[in-house]
């Protein structure tokens, strides 16, 4: 072959790692700009997995991105187009008593874990709250940490079952970009957690995020209970609010190593403060899109006499007129 010449012996099977390709190239073609094309995904790929931690290198699911992104990838593609598909001419599933068992589960997962972990990190006194360092000791106490982030993985890969009910259920209009995105992101994030750096200031999110699920499935739970329970579900709104506040206080922390410096990695900040900025601008949309609708069709509904907040700027009775006149 005059152009190039590829060694199919030395081809992997699909699935083995990228840079066992072996391109044999005439000195001309090794100095085209095709060939230089060629191997920077294979060196760019290389790079990245040598700053992988050692330590969970070896472990399921870290090894590779590409089992994680499967998953990550057949999740997306279940529950945005063969579920749907599937579930078109069924009747909704009756799982009531499925999913009150899966959310009491996840509120006792949820709660093992944030009081469990943060006995070895936030609870306790020897974890720094503004900068902690990733330790990449190989002791007993440390390998127990890892080995509880490892499984915390494992958690967020079992969230995806949400999805799966509303498949089930047919509640098709649940399955919104936040959701399946939420669910995504943070699985991939605690993915590169753990494949680059168990433990440190990286735990903050995961410490957090356990103390709102353990009160955000509880309330999944109480409603899967029936309609006897929606007076008691009043606070819906409220857990909404504390899940923004709970990004906005992964930001800022997120932050604290670029000020104290701890020798914390900097590309962990930038993606742990890039994925609370992502998720505090969708739930806020979400916040604005479902709410403030309820408080307008209270208005319309009741007047506005038992209405006191101010809506874009407008008082509510500049708002009711504004309202009355685009009815009109």
């Amino acid at each position: 072959m005059n152009k190039f010449e590829i060694r199919v012996d030395q081809v992997p099977v699909v699935g083995c790692i990228m840079s066992e390709y072996k391109f044999l190239l005439t000195p001309l073609e090794e100095n085209t700009m095709l060939s230089q094309y060629l191997k920077q995904p294979v060196y760019w790929y290389d790079w990245m997995m040598s700053k992988g931690d050692p330590r969970t290198s070896n472990w399921p699911l870290l090894g590779s991105p590409f089992p994680m992104i499967s998953i990550i990838a057949s999740y997306v593609y279940f529950v945005k187009v063969i579920g749907p598909a599937w579930m078109k001419n069924k009747k909704p599933f009756s799982i009531e008593r499925v999913i009150i068992t899966y959310n009491i589960i996840q509120v006792l997962l949820s709660a093992f874990f944030f009081f469990y972990g943060g006995s070895m990190t936030y609870l306790s006194t020897e974890y720094s709250w503004l900068c902690q360092p990733i330790s990449y000791a190989t002791d007993p106490a440390t390998m127990k940490f890892v080995n509880l982030g490892w499984y915390y993985l494992l958690l967020k890969i079992f969230e995806f079952t949400d999805t799966i009910f509303f498949i089930l259920r047919k509640k098709f209009s649940h399955i919104s970009a936040l959701h399946v995105v939420h669910h995504s992101s943070v699985a991939w994030g605690i993915w590169i957690g753990m494949k680059f750096g168990a433990g440190g200031h990286n735990a903050f999110f995961p410490f957090i995020n356990c103390f709102v699920h353990m009160i955000m499935y509880a309330y999944y739970c109480l409603a899967a209970l029936g309609p006897r329970m929606k007076p008691y579900l009043w606070w819906k709104k409220y857990l909404t609010i504390m899940q923004m506040v709970q990004f906005v206080v992964a930001f800022i922390h997120g932050l604290l190593p670029l000020y104290f410096d701890c020798d914390f990695p900097p590309g962990f900040v930038y993606i742990i403060i890039g994925n609370a900025a992502l998720f505090l601008v969708m739930f806020s949309n979400f916040y604005r899109k479902a709410y403030r609708k309820e408080d307008f069709e209270k208005i319309r509904k009741n007047g506005i006499s038992n209405v006191h907040h101010i809506y874009n700027g407008l008082t509510k009775n500049n708002f009711y007129q504004n309202n009355k006149m685009k009815e009109n």
